[in-house]
């Protein structure tokens, strides 16, 4: 009696050891615990009078390329392309350099719970290999002139590329460059963290024209859902009066 109980419960483990075994390993990707965008709320900002200057050195005009990296993707994205060394910015004495700039639509951060149109991403890196990305949020409003040359014709097609001429990527900012800074990761698999983000507490506008033709290519939105905060410390020198009044 019991060497056929203890038979059966071998033949049973070895059934669960196979099909065990046999499952595919998950593919998903484990985030961890600081990730981004956020919904950077008031209750959990730290409001301070000074944080640490942004001394920017983006040119006047630089030459880029639009690269489609596959609408409708929702990963996917139109990424501007920045020549090698032609703009960085400089924060506590390391050097960031521009790589690229691109948009999400709606935007990823969130204030108070609200989403703007669309956001802009500039990502810098440095010599060491870290990751700092300046977030613009954009609201819809008046015709963006800066932006005109690529949103008048942005590439549709996965993998197509084209290169817009004298952008001004100096202009690209709003003029009050105060901000939300914190510790996150990039939005995007692998969601690599340790990326430090400034997202700008000002917009910058485009028009309904424009924000459509970016949304034609992405119907479904390319952005990631706002993420925990887990304990992550926001600070801002933006001042309380200037973070909206939706709470």
């Amino acid at each position: 009696m019991v060497s056929a109980c203890l038979a059966a419960l071998l033949a049973t483990l070895a059934v669960v050891t196979a099909l065990a075994g046999a499952a595919p390993a998950s593919s998903s990707v484990d985030p961890g615990s600081a990730q981004s965008p956020i919904d950077l709320r008031r209750s959990q900002i730290t409001f301070v009078n000074h944080l640490p200057a942004i001394r920017f050195s983006y040119p006047r005009k630089a030459d880029v390329t639009l690269n489609n990296t596959g609408s409708p993707g929702e990963e996917s994205t139109v990424r501007a392309e920045v020549p090698a060394g032609a703009a960085s910015i400089t924060l506590s004495g390391t050097r960031y350099t521009l790589q690229q700039f691109h948009w999400h639509t709606p935007s990823e951060h969130e204030i108070n719970g609200h989403r703007s149109a669309m956001e802009m991403h500039l990502v810098h890196g440095a010599s060491d290999g870290s990751l700092l990305v300046i977030g613009v949020l954009i609201e819809q409003g008046r015709a963006n002139r800066v932006l005109e040359p690529i949103f008048a014709d942005l590439p549709a097609a996965a993998g197509e590329t084209r290169p817009v001429a004298g952008v001004r990527i100096d202009d690209l900012l709003p003029d009050d460059v105060s901000s939300y800074r914190y510790t996150g990761s990039l939005t995007t698999p692998p969601f690599t963290e340790g990326v430090q983000w400034i997202v700008l507490a000002h917009p910058i506008t485009l028009s309904k024209h424009q924000i459509h033709a970016f949304q034609a290519l992405f119907e479904e939105g390319n952005s990631r859902e706002v993420q925990p905060l887990n304990g992550r410390k926001v600070l801002s020198d933006a001042g309380r009066h200037n973070h909206g009044d939706r709470d």
